[in-house]
């Protein structure tokens, strides 16, 4: 997980690219997996909640802190609109294929598929896509 003296030492050393490339992948990514398990939800809510609380495990391993911790469990679980934390792209990547795989062994890969094509063809309707391709989350 980026945290914020990473980002100021990644701008101090020049890498403001890598900085960029963060900041604008996380709507995408907020936006992407939140499209994708609501429609998860909306089939069996008590799965999804499993699937949720899978993804928070998983990637609360990687934070350093229990307040970024505790951004992570708000955003996954539906309390807050926004991650209010920044992790690497690569981060979010393995998210999104935690998420995916763990859905697969619910809800079947034809489901998964369909599901996960509809959130990445909705983010990429977003103002959100022109500085970051959803596609870039796989």
């Amino acid at each position: 997980m980026m945290n914020a003296g990473e980002q100021v030492a990644l701008i101090d050393e020049g890498q403001t690219d890598r900085f960029e490339a963060v900041n604008a992948a996380l709507p995408v990514f907020e936006s992407t997996l939140t499209v994708f398990l609501n429609q998860l939800d909306a089939i069996d809510q008590k799965v999804t909640k499993k699937l949720r609380q899978s993804i928070l495990a998983q990637v609360s391993l990687r934070l350093s802190s229990q307040i970024e911790r505790q951004h992570l469990n708000a955003w996954i679980t539906g309390s807050a609109d926004r991650l209010e934390i920044n992790i690497g792209v690569g981060d979010m990547q393995n998210c999104i294929h935690h998420a995916y795989h763990s859905a697969c062994e619910y809800f079947g890969p034809t489901k998964t598929d369909e599901f996960l094509s509809k959130a990445v063809k909705h983010t990429e309707t977003l103002p959100i896509a022109m500085g970051f391709s959803p596609h870039k989350l796989f």
